[in-house]
């Protein structure tokens, strides 16, 4: 398992994708639009570590350099890489965003696991629920992915599963998680059972 993204919903997803290229040395690696159902949509932008090489495997290093583990139970892992999205005043994302005083903040967090569909399984067995009933698959892509409800042990954050092959972000399953977290469905199923975070995570005073 490790940290695979770190997912903001912002105003301006530019202001922030400079940042991190200043700050941290982060580039941009891959831009796309969500188009919704209802017209609306957002605008998301994945970033790079500067330390990821040409491939997935968590320890390559930039320029293509290998540096193998010193023991067979040693694995090098990335930093994160990072998604920043911003959408219209009237967008799953753009609502979000208003309803944290126009700032937005982290949305989720990502861990890439290699069995989704047993950990999912164990997680259930937990009493951890998620925003959808099925693991979002994406063959093309090679990527499965999923999210939990907003948690009150993670102060609100959404935790994702992903158990991804070799290609990045998948636009169409962007979308189906986008949607998963639709403020009216989180108000339907997860009310009664997280009151607190949903208050907060709808920014709901008296919380």
């Amino acid at each position: 398992m490790r940290l695979d993204h770190i997912a903001y919903r912002v105003k301006n997803r530019k202001e922030t994708a400079k940042f991190f290229t200043n700050m941290f040395g982060y580039t941009l690696s891959e831009e796309f639009d969500i188009n919704f159902d209802d017209g609306s949509s957002a605008r998301c932008c994945a970033m790079s570590p500067p330390e990821k090489g040409n491939d997935r495997c968590p320890w390559v290093l930039k320029g293509g350099r290998r540096t193998r583990p010193p023991s067979p139970n040693t694995v090098f892992h990335l930093p994160p890489e990072i998604f920043i999205s911003d959408g219209d005043s009237g967008s799953i994302v753009g609502k979000w965003v208003k309803e944290r005083g126009g700032v937005g903040g982290i949305h989720h967090m990502a861990y890439q696991v290699d069995d989704i569909s047993g950990l999912v399984s164990s997680w259930k067995d937990s009493g951890i629920k998620f925003l959808s009933e099925e693991i979002i698959n994406c063959p093309e892509d090679d990527i499965r992915q999923i999210f939990t409800e907003p948690l009150q042990v993670s102060g609100g954050v959404i935790i994702e599963l992903i158990e991804r092959g070799a290609k990045g972000f998948c636009t169409k399953s962007v979308k189906t998680l986008m949607e998963s977290t639709d403020k009216g469905k989180v108000e339907k199923d997860s009310e009664a059972s997280y009151p607190d975070t949903l208050n907060w995570l709808l920014g709901r005073n008296g919380a």
